[in-house]
């Protein structure tokens, strides 16, 4: 008789998540740990990333911080290299490092536009073609892009972070298309309005705040830990046999 197994454990996998200083990135590198995941960190933070170190004390698995600047193609790769290094290879990927500036094209000046792709959009495909051949040679190899309801509708005045978060879309299933005999799964989650410092600007408007309660079937914003399910579902066993995919978590947002 096969004995049970839990199919959401994360025991010795090697997870590398980026943004994880901070809101969902720290929420799913510290419940990865805590699932027995061993997790390099990387973020331009260094209080932020010892926080998350902080929130990882007990886990059956460990968290190791790196100071990064994910914008930087030659930090991309020493990245995934001390990842590598450091856990001694490499099963996850989680490409969450994102940024957000809120105009309109007309008052989104070419560098605006560049700065948000670059950390949304760029590095993520720079990450994935640096951790391609770690995690091909990896049995249980995952990439899980934090997109955005953001890249299935559009908002006004978010010109650059919606582009963006629609490109992160398109390469999820792209490169799941190219991966897939390769037996790795690459999806995206896609998170609704999250209370985290990212959005403290939204927050502090009330106005707006209210709008995306009222908007919301459930009523309220997604708290960042809501979001881990979802994320150590992409990232384990469970979701062997799903790439390509975008799992949506907004309340309902999405539904209407």
């Amino acid at each position: 008789m096969e004995m049970h197994r839990d199919v959401f454990d994360l025991t010795g996998r090697r997870a590398l998540v980026t943004g994880a200083s901070r809101g969902i990135g720290q929420a799913i590198a510290v419940e990865y740990a805590r699932r027995g995941a061993h997790v390099l960190v990387a973020a331009r933070t260094a209080s932020g990333l010892a926080e998350t170190v902080e929130m990882a004390t007990g886990a059956s698995g460990s968290v190791t911080p790196l100071q990064a600047d994910l914008r930087s193609e030659t930090s991309i790769t020493s990245a995934v290299a001390d990842a590598v290094a450091t856990l001694g290879g490499l099963d996850i990927l989680v490409n969450n490092a994102a940024d957000d500036h809120d105009s309109s094209i007309e008052n989104t000046d070419l560098s605006t536009w560049q700065r948000v792709l670059e950390l949304n959009l760029q590095s993520c495909f720079l990450l994935c073609q640096a951790a391609s051949p770690h995690l091909a040679a990896s049995e249980h190899g995952k990439v899980v892009n934090v997109a955005s309801v953001l890249g299935a509708v559009a908002v006004p005045n978010d010109i650059a972070y919606v582009s963006a978060k629609h490109g992160l879309v398109g390469l999820t299933r792209a490169l799941a298309l190219e991966w897939g005999r390769r037996g790795i799964q690459v999806n995206a989650l896609a998170p609704g309005f999250v209370d985290t410092s990212m959005m403290a600007a939204v927050l502090a408007d009330e106005r707006a705040a209210t709008w995306i309660k009222r908007s919301t079937p459930m009523g309220r914003w997604a708290d960042a830990r809501e979001m881990t399910g979802p994320a150590v579902f992409l990232a384990s066993e469970a979701s062997d046999f799903m790439t390509g995919q975008v799992l949506t978590v907004d309340g309902g947002w999405t539904a209407q």
